[in-house]
């Protein structure tokens, strides 16, 4: 196994444990949210953090390897996923009866037992399908780049020519312009049904 490949396959590793532990503690925070009836605001509001979350890790990486573009190919497809995820998981959060809770509480569970044994049967599939999405975001870039290594060389001379400020300045624009689609369509998505 070649280096590049065995350290793509080390990133993807980390990336996915990492992604699943905050998709995790996500899921039991939007839980607890649509349960106290925190609706749109709260999902909006983690929508925008989760969004510009991602900036720091990604360029604290390329400040370190200042000729790869993949803390960007990173940056993006974290940045993708987690939109999704946030809409994915509310929607499956709003799902579970906050009766379930109540019994589990009544049964002297704690926050992790009802995380395993309320929260975490309804959302495994979507875990399932998020821990997916996070592979193809991760290993999908780093592929490309191992096999057209010259598929990199804009960003290089982006991340080059920019000045830490400006990068930031950028990747924070690029994720707020990006926050607002996925904003729209759950808002879009929350709509009761027309009266015919």
């Amino acid at each position: 196994m070649s280096e590049p490949l065995a350290l793509c396959l080390i990133a993807v590793a980390a990336n996915l444990v990492g992604m699943m532990v905050i998709y995790s503690v996500m899921a039991q925070a939007l839980t607890r949210s649509a349960w106290r009836g925190r609706g749109n605001l709260t999902v909006v509001a983690t929508i925008v953090v989760a969004q510009l979350f991602w900036i720091a890790p990604a360029l604290g990486i390329a400040a370190r390897n200042a000729d790869s573009s993949i803390p960007y190919a990173l940056w993006f497809g974290d940045w993708l996923v987690c939109g999704f995820a946030i809409v994915l998981l509310w929607k499956t959060a709003t799902s579970i009866p906050p009766q379930l809770e109540d019994s589990a509480r009544l049964d002297g569970l704690g926050s992790s037992g009802v995380w395993s044994h309320v929260v975490f049967p309804f959302m495994k599939r979507d875990l399932a399908l998020i821990a997916l999405f996070t592979i193809m975001a991760t290993l999908l870039p780093g592929w490309a780049f191992i096999n057209l290594p010259e598929a990199g060389n804009v960003i290089v001379l982006y991340q080059k020519t920019a000045t830490p400020v400006e990068h930031f300045i950028w990747m924070t624009a690029a994720s707020l312009i990006g926050a607002l689609p996925l904003i729209a369509i759950f808002l879009l998505t929350k709509r009761p049904p027309a009266v015919r």
